[in-house]
């Protein structure tokens, strides 16, 4: 099925002239060239996002353009979920730009997997840069408990259900289950509340200076 599919385009662009975006284009249809993108702004400003695919024989596409527009989300914006087709083994330009700050702007490229959703996430760091970070979404359920990774900023220890744990700055961490939400997790010796999670769900919180700026819903 697959093979039928994508022969019917090839057979169209040699009876009539197709550039290479319009082939990628029309090549797409199948499942399983197709993931979900959920983009989160955990930043202080407003951010505007772009996605981009290579070109068919690899050529880098701008990501910067407009054509390339996802979503522009405020800070504490509900993240936008998209569904983006793209080439299987080729790589994805994903660009985030801080509104109203000049300069301010991050571009990552990633190789997504097939049948894999991800996590855009738009970060500042300590000096107030933009960042970006492509994360697998995963979920690591447990009865009666919380499931928690964490994102930070800085490099730093938390205290997780009374034990240090390192997070260093722009890693994802392990997961770890928590059972209350006002006291299981401290930043800086100070509890930290997570109340609006819900029990037997998992969750990535994004911790900037000390404070949680963003839980995602897994």
């Amino acid at each position: 099925m697959k093979l039928t599919h994508l022969a019917t385009p090839l057979l169209s662009c040699v009876l009539i002239a197709c550039s290479s975006e319009d082939l990628e284009t029309a090549n797409f249809g199948s499942d399983l060239n197709k993931n979900h993108y959920n983009y989160v702004n955990a930043t202080q400003y407003e951010v505007k996002y772009h996605t981009a695919n290579t070109e068919l024989n690899g050529d880098e596409r701008d990501a910067t353009k407009d054509k390339y527009y996802i979503a522009t989300l405020a800070r504490n914006a509900e993240p936008k979920r998209i569904e983006h087709e793209h080439n299987v083994n080729r790589q994805i330009s994903f660009y985030a730009q801080a509104l109203n700050n000049n300069g301010n702007d991050r571009q990552i490229k990633y190789k997504v997997k097939q049948d894999q959703d991800y996590h855009v996430i738009a970060w500042q760091d300590n000096s107030k840069s933009l960042m970006l970070t492509l994360l697998k979404q995963q979920t690591n359920n447990k009865d009666d408990h919380f499931a928690l990774r964490f994102l930070s900023n800085v490099d730093q220890t938390i205290t997780v259900n009374n034990k240090p744990l390192s997070v260093a700055k722009g890693a994802v961490s392990s997961w770890h289950s928590l059972q209350n939400c006002t006291s299981d997790l401290k930043l800086n010796g100070q509890p930290v509340e997570f109340c609006n999670a819900s029990f037997n769900n998992s969750y990535t919180l994004v911790i900037n200076n000390q404070e949680i700026e963003e839980i995602i819903t897994e």
